[in-house]
């Protein structure tokens, strides 16, 4: 480097108005076709409601919701995807890493404070 090039660069972090908090239980994904991306789809895996259900009128018109006349299912778990990434291989490989990092340094924490 020559003597007027700085060294060191400084990130700031700014959140977008519409920034949120996901939850993710699990991911599902991988390269895309021509290996030129890693894509990763987070997902909630909760039990499935179903699709829809119906319940019987009666003769004065009124609804009986305590007794179900019919129901479709969805299957018996959603993954309910939150959020979907899209990054070069380098860029899965590095976040890899650094959630490995963060996962064993926050298990070490949880184990101290919880015993």
């Amino acid at each position: 480097m020559s003597d007027d090039s700085p060294d060191e660069v400084t990130f700031v972090y700014e959140d977008t108005d519409d920034v949120r908090t996901l939850a993710a239980t699990g991911a599902h994904g991988g390269p895309t076709p021509d290996g030129a991306s890693v894509v990763a789809n987070l997902y909630v895996e909760r039990a499935s409601i179903p699709h829809h259900v119906s319940h019987q009128i009666d003769e004065n018109g009124q609804v009986n919701l305590r007794e179900q006349s019919g129901q479709v299912s969805r299957g018996e778990l959603t993954r309910e995807v939150q959020a979907s990434l899209v990054m070069t291989p380098e860029h899965a490989m590095q976040l890899g890493q650094w959630l490995q990092r963060n996962a064993q340094q926050a298990m070490k924490q949880r184990k101290e404070t919880f015993g």
